[in-house]
């Protein structure tokens, strides 16, 4: 049963008249201006709404573009810096050919982007780049690496590996029958960067780089024992040694939905 006497409900129900009549005097009826830095019950903050991304041929056209810059600049840093030394030396003219394929297959897929109406994309992928080639670069070219050369055609290797994955999870998702061919015939000239450096990593010194039959003069062919490459992480280990001579590793992915190029997205 309600206690609240008709005396008690009489002095609330004042109270509530009270506060109300002092609030609107504090407010705008007071003339008082009101300050976008207080905030006050009742009123929201006004925000800017991001905008959708949606999933589009354009889009994965242009992320694809992203990742070929990635590549592009990686190469760049490689040659300008001298990091091939030694043996690894040789392999300066794949270096330079395999920048200029990336550079090709970045021309051919904002030419594809812009052919269905959207925007080319000339600049590498800020989010591949702050998640794995700038951490990877860190321990590759820290003080005390006995094997800098080595590790940054692991890492090459392994950006090499990302491309091919990404374009070959792309074929799955474009409508276009004309595009899916197109991206595989990209994906299967990354393949071969893959494979050389495949070769140079777990082949010993004799067989750095590119290799030709000594009868034909004809460049080896080198293939993966398989039908369809992997879609699954990319390992990397890179870096100083620790004491029991094993390198920090590192998980590499294709792009997620947060890491692709939507139509909203321009070059810095």
């Amino acid at each position: 049963m309600n206690n609240i006497s008709r005396r008690d409900a009489l002095r609330v129900g004042g109270l509530s008249v009270f506060g109300a009549a002092f609030l609107a005097a504090c407010g705008k009826q007071s003339g008082v201006v009101p300050s976008a830095n207080i905030l006050s019950e009742g009123a929201v903050t006004p925000t800017t709404a991001l905008p959708e991304g949606v999933v589009t041929d354009t889009v994965l056209l242009r992320t694809a573009a992203s990742l070929e810059y990635n590549a592009i600049e990686l190469y760049d840093l490689i040659l300008n810096d001298g990091m091939l030394t030694g043996d690894y030396a040789k392999l300066t003219d794949a270096v330079k050919r395999f920048r200029d394929d990336h550079q090709a297959h970045a021309n051919t897929v904002n030419a594809l982007a812009v052919s269905l109406g959207g925007k080319a994309h000339t600049c590498a992928n800020d989010r591949m780049n702050r998640l794995y080639i700038q951490p990877a670069l860190k321990l590759v070219t820290e003080k005390g690496n006995p094997d800098t050369s080595r590790d940054i055609i692991a890492l090459v290797h392994a950006m090499e590996n990302i491309g091919v994955q990404t374009y070959q999870g792309f074929v799955a998702t474009l409508t276009a029958p004309s595009l899916r061919a197109e991206v595989m015939r990209i994906a299967t000239d990354e393949a071969r960067h893959s494979v050389v450096f495949a070769q140079v990593l777990n082949g010993g010194y004799a067989s750095v780089g590119p290799t030709n039959n000594e009868t034909t003069g004809k460049p080896n062919i080198a293939s993966v024992p398989a039908a369809f490459g992997s879609l699954s992480s990319v390992l990397l280990s890179v870096g100083t040694p620790n004491a029991d001579n094993l390198k920090p590793t590192l998980t590499l992915e294709t792009p997620s939905l947060n890491g692709l190029i939507y139509d909203f997205i321009d070059c810095q």
